[in-house]
């Protein structure tokens, strides 16, 4: 009888810990507020929100230190509110920097900010910092 308790209070934990992980990034993202850049000290997959009250022209871009332009290179990939791909850049900006520029509807939107050239040495350390800034910019009275 005690093994088969075991197994079953095993069972139950394996599933709560399945269902644990299963949660939407999304829920966890960094609100981004217009013209206050938000720094990033470290490698790694990040999603940031905001929400517009009205259509408008939106430019969303990472901006790295000097000296590290060519190193850091982030990825921004633009999200709707259901989390599908809307447009995406890697380098287009200044200096190699992610540039994505849109006219967008109200409501919530994502943006999923990569850093794909991040490495660790062999003892599995960060080669470097992973210093940049992300930037959100509206303009509400562009009309189209």
């Amino acid at each position: 009888m005690t093994r088969v308790t075991g197994l079953l209070l095993l069972s139950l934990l394996l599933l709560l810990t399945a269902c644990a992980g299963t949660g939407d990034p999304r829920d966890l993202a960094i609100e981004l507020r217009p013209d206050r850049p938000f720094e990033v000290m470290t490698p790694g997959q990040r999603y940031f929100t905001f929400t517009l009250e009205a259509p408008a022209r939106v430019v969303l871009e990472s901006q790295t230190f000097p000296g590290e332009t060519s190193v850091i290179s982030p990825a921004g990939q633009l999200l709707d509110a259901n989390g599908e791909l809307v447009e995406r850049d890697w380098i287009s900006g200044t200096d190699s920097n992610f540039r994505i520029e849109r006219r967008l509807e109200a409501g919530a939107w994502y943006l999923r900010v990569t850093t794909p050239h991040a490495r660790t040495t062999p003892f599995g350390f960060l080669e470097r910092d992973y210093r940049y800034s992300v930037l959100l910019t509206v303009d509400d009275d562009a009309g189209e």
